[in-house]
């Protein structure tokens, strides 16, 4: 896809030394950015069923009985 872009002079300028493929260049490093941002998320994630006062289990189960519900005809 072909897209513009707004960037200073001098990040195109040290982008051009390094890589003749600006373009390429740009991509994989939003690649990297976006990896960096998904791994930020999961590592934030981690421990918060832990500040629950009930297990995943419990929860998950409380949430499939909710309003009656019956998910899969599954019996507790």
């Amino acid at each position: 896809m072909k897209t513009s872009i707004k960037i200073s002079d001098d990040l195109y300028q040290q982008g051009k030394k390094i890589s003749n493929n600006f373009s390429l260049l740009v991509s994989e490093a939003l690649k990297e950015y976006l990896h960096k941002a998904a791994v930020k998320k999961a590592v934030h994630s981690f421990g918060t069923w832990a500040k629950r006062g009930k297990g995943s289990v419990t929860i998950t189960n409380e949430l499939r009985n909710e309003g009656n519900r019956n998910y899969a005809n599954r019996v507790d």
